[in-house]
């Protein structure tokens, strides 16, 4: 299983299938009507849905910006949830960030920098206690002044017995390793944790998770009642750039101006977020000027050359696309097929994944070889690799009893290995996949349907019903390796990204190693053992690892997007403005 072997004549038939997937017939194929409905980036692991470069935008003197003005940003999909203790996919995070800042902040090569903490936090020499300094007279949106006590009042909500009822994401994490957090003066903010944890910083202290919220609005609530509150998705007072003026649900969130912002006024007036109908389509908006960025499809990455308004951007992100197994039979009766080993060993097997890089990314994406992308500087490549072959992958399936009938599917026991596999609607990238896949496993006597969903109801499939058999989706990294949240047994349900329900002990003892251990070299090694393991289990086997690819309008400027960047932490966004201030 473990060995690399020589693909089969099969591959040919592969890599004519998916010539037929070329450009011009795939976009005509989807059209202007399939603008399908719609789906570890600063602090914590997110979904995402984009599907797929070196170099980030560059920065523009100030000097003569004009003040005014807004831009225009394109997704194809709605926001979920924009509380910070609640966010658990990209888009969502990029309005959220807008608006709630964090102790801390990430620059492009994932470096800490200070945020609303006026320095990085001093560590005690035992590496449990954290003791952060506010900047000083900084201000809620309504006047009101942002000191620890709303610090200590965010964090209490991730461990305090008091708050557990509000189901913060973090929570687990949280309970196991903060021990308390105090305000020792207004602009002093200590937190203790109960062991070592070496991703404190970048997990719960940056963009996303690590938003900072005002104790004078949500004390009032009951943890009951913040679950379900509409400030979660229209606060009244917050501490970001920008305040919320209206959601036009399936159409565009509006925000402006936040004139109490600590880093002084932006130059744009709003910014808006716009749902568009696919990543494809946005390439024709940007050209048309009726978004300003965005990210864009591999498919129409080269056409965008073209145009004279827009400038592309690209760059080498942490992020990969993946399918998860489920392997929950309480869930789905379909999860007794996955739990094979076997199973899940021979259908990796029957997929290409470098000439799914390049036809069906259109050369934008890298075929994975491992359970976290090369961005992570714990990245490596494990022993255990899989390469195409259809005839090894057919022997696997005969040999694990799964045998073909007469009408080539195969059965086991009186179950057919047959499934639904589901991804995010509106991403073009993905929609091809799941039928490339699903061919794929055709020849291996697999009968598999496929289904678009719109995302926000896919990712509570994954991370809360878990009322799924396999699902493809991509995830954002950390700029921390720690990958608790989506291995860790304790990590199913609760908005974690255990959706596979994913179950080893010794990967739950390695993950609490990983984390406790400070030491980069140690840490890597214990990382490589989790990757040795996860890549020969296969809960959520890896497809790519796509670039990140943006069009930009010429006339926005200092929109520096780049890989630990994009969505959540944009340390930049003061700068950004427009040059003909409209």
């Amino acid at each position: 299983m473990g060995q690399r072997t020589t693909p089969d004549r099969s591959s040919d038939d592969f890599d004519r299938f998916l010539d037929a997937w070329s450009r011009r017939d795939f976009l005509r194929g989807i059209g202007g009507t399939v603008a399908f409905t719609t789906f570890l980036a600063g602090g914590m692991e997110l979904l995402e849905a984009c599907g797929g470069g070196s170099s980030s935008g560059t920065q523009t003197s100030t000097q003569n910006a004009k003040r005014g003005g807004h831009i225009v940003e394109g997704n194809p999909t709605d926001i979920s949830n924009l509380n910070p203790i609640y966010i658990n996919d990209v888009y969502s995070q990029s309005v959220s960030a807008r608006m709630y800042e964090s102790l801390l902040d990430l620059d492009n090569q994932a470096n800490l920098l200070p945020n609303l903490a006026s320095e990085l936090p001093k560590i005690s020499t035992d590496g449990l206690t954290y003791t952060f300094k506010l900047r000083k007279g900084m201000q809620w949106s309504d006047g009101q002044p942002l000191t620890a006590d709303d610090v200590v009042f965010t964090y209490q909500l991730l461990y305090d017995p008091k708050w557990k009822a509000a189901r913060a994401r973090y929570r687990a994490q949280g309970e196991q390793y903060i021990q308390s957090v105090t305000a020792s003066d207004p602009q002093t903010a200590v937190i203790k944790t109960t062991a070592v944890y070496a991703p404190f910083l970048a997990v719960f202290c940056t963009s996303g998770n690590g938003g900072i919220l005002p104790k004078h609005v949500w004390e009032k609530l009951t943890p009951q009642a913040m679950v379900s509150s509409e400030l979660n998705n229209m606060p009244t007072v917050v501490s970001g750039a920008m305040t919320p003026v209206k959601w036009d649900k399936g159409s565009q969130y509006v925000l402006k101006r936040n004139d109490t912002w600590f880093r002084g006024k932006t130059y744009i007036d709003q910014h808006v977020f716009k749902v568009t109908p696919s990543f494809v389509d946005n390439a024709n908006l940007l050209k048309t000027g009726e978004i300003d960025v965005g990210i864009v499809d591999p498919s129409v990455w080269d056409d965008l050359s073209s145009a004279q308004n827009v400038n592309r951007v690209g760059f080498v992100r942490g992020s990969y696309d993946y399918y998860l197994h489920n392997l929950d039979t309480s869930k789905t009766p379909k999860a007794a097929i996955f739990s094979d080993v076997a199973v899940r060993q021979a259908l990796y097997t029957a997929l290409d994944r470098k000439k799914i890089a390049e036809k069906v990314y259109f050369n934008q994406a890298n075929p994975a070889d491992s359970s976290m992308s090369p961005a992570q500087w714990a990245h490596v490549t494990p022993r255990t690799q899989y390469s195409y072959d259809l005839s090894k992958a057919n022997k696997m399936l005969d040999d694990a009893g799964w045998k073909k009938g007469s009408d080539g599917i195969r059965a086991k026991g009186g179950q057919r290995l047959e499934w639904e596999l589901r991804t995010n609607a509106g991403n073009t990238v993905r929609q091809t996949l799941i039928t490339v896949l699903a061919d794929q496993w055709k020849q291996i006597g697999a009968n598999v349907s496929t289904k678009p969903v719109q995302f926000p109801q896919l990712v509570t499939q994954l991370s809360q019903t878990r009322d799924f058999e396999m699902i493809l989706l991509g995830i954002s990294e950390n700029a921390d390796p720690d990958q608790t949240q989506n291995y860790k047994s304790t990590a199913i349900g609760n908005g974690a990204l255990n959706g596979s329900g994913y179950k080893n002990p010794e990967v739950d003892a390695l993950l609490d190693q990983g984390v406790q251990t400070v030491d980069r070299t140690k840490r890597k090694q214990v990382y490589a053992q989790i990757q040795e393991i996860l890549m020969r289990d296969l809960p959520t086997p890896l497809l790519t690892y796509p670039k990140g690819i943006w069009g930009l309008s010429k006339r926005v400027q200092n929109f520096n997007v780049g890989a630990w960047n994009q969505y959540g932490p944009r340390p930049w966004y003061k700068d950004v403005y427009v040059s003909d201030g409209k």
